[in-house]
Parts: C-alpha cells; structure tokens; sequence
C-alpha cells in the first residue's frame, strides 16, 4: 500500500473509529500507522487532520491525537439536535425526494432487515452502516445542503456509540418498523408524518442508549427503555 493517499487513509482510520476497531480514548501514532499501511507519514497526518475537523478525534499537547470521548451529556445533547435536525430534514425531503431515492431507501430497508433476521455477529456493524446511509438519503433529499452537512457529525457522534449493539430483538424490530413508515409518509409526500416518525424514530433510539447507559449492557430491555 506504498501508494495510499490521504483520502485512503482517511476513509480506513474513519471506518475503524465507527465500527469501533479504534476505541473512545485510544492514540493514534502516526509512525505506526504508516508502517501498518505501508505508507509514509504525510497521508496519515493529512487524515488525522481531517478527522480532528470533524469532531472524529482530539489533540492533546505531548500526547498527540486519540479518539474523541463523548461524556453522557454530551450524547443526550446529540440526541436532542438530531430529534430536531433530522424531523426538519424528513419533513422537507417529503416535498422533495425523488422516485430514485424512494427506491434506494427500500432497498437499504431491506437489506437492514436482512442482517436484523440473519442474527450474524458483524450484523449489527453492518446494520449501522446501512442506517447511516438511509438516513443520509433523507437528509439529501432534504436539498438543504448546510442542513445536511451539520448533521454529518451529529450522525458520526451516534455510530461512534454503536447504538444497534444496545437494542433488543424487539427494539431492532421497532426501529425497522420506523423506517418502512417514513418511506411510506415520504411517498405520500406527507410532511407532517415524516417529520413525526423521524422524531419518534430517534427518541426511541435515544431511550435505548440511556436505558442501557444506566442498567447496563445485560439489561434484559424491560421497564426502563419506553417504546415509540
């Protein structure tokens, strides 16, 4: 890989930090990975540079870059934006989107159904890659282009958590129930029902991470976690 570009580089650090190969707090050095990429050190410094614009990573002074740790409140506030960032965006998309990305997001629906009934250990890595790829055509049909890329970081921030992992069998089921019920307010061209299900959708995201947060991974998913 002597030939890697910073563009490579970028794209390989990036997947590891949200698939969770590269953990909240862990460093990142540049000598090594350069030598585990088989490339010189300047495209590694020109990706770590672009992930610290995008919240990815922090620097400390005499200890250089590690990946960003969110605290709690932190990803409550994340949540909150999105809630209203991303009910904006689904009910403008629903006057805009096109025959083409109604298609696409049945497409990543289904495939994100899929991995949910397959019960694979990647599945749920694979199913929040899908996520973010339906959501971000929303987003995009939204044609709000400053809309769309303050909402880039807030959807990083919540794969960062690897929010799939914390749901039960049900929760998945919900969330994918949610996502066949905007393609059909979008279709419909229903601005109003869009915008209710996206809320509704991150809310119960945003219930399962705080439910789990506070009972712990091995909760059982009763009581504490409310339903959309």
């Amino acid at each position: 890989m002597s030939s890697t570009s910073a563009r490579g580089v970028y794209n390989y650090l990036k997947g590891e930090i949200l698939s969770g190969g590269l953990q909240p707090g862990s460093h990142l050095r540049e000598a090594e990975i350069a030598a585990s990429l088989g490339c010189s050190r300047t495209p590694v410094r020109e990706a770590i540079r672009q992930l610290d614009s995008e919240g990815l990573i922090v620097f400390e002074a005499h200890r250089g870059a590690r990946v960003t740790s969110w605290s709690e409140s932190e990803i409550e506030e994340v949540f909150r934006i999105r809630i209203l960032l991303e009910g904006r965006a689904a009910s403008v998309a629903a006057n805009n989107i096109g025959i083409d990305e109604l298609e696409l997001l049945t497409s990543l629906a289904e495939q994100m159904e899929d991995e949910v009934a397959s019960g694979s250990p990647t599945r749920y890595e694979r199913i929040a890659t899908l996520n973010n790829s339906f959501h971000s055509v929303i987003h995009t049909a939204s044609r709000e282009p400053m809309l769309v890329n303050v909402l880039k970081g807030t959807i990083q921030v919540s794969m960062v958590r690897n929010t799939f992992s914390l749901y039960q069998p049900a929760e998945l089921q919900r969330s994918m129930g949610h996502h066949r019920e905007l393609i059909s307010a979008l279709s419909y061209g229903d601005s109003e029902w869009a915008e209710s299900v996206m809320r509704s959708h991150i809310r119960a995201a945003r219930w399962v991470t705080k439910a789990r947060s506070i009972c712990g991974a091995s909760d059982d998913g009763g009581g504490g976690v409310k339903s959309s």
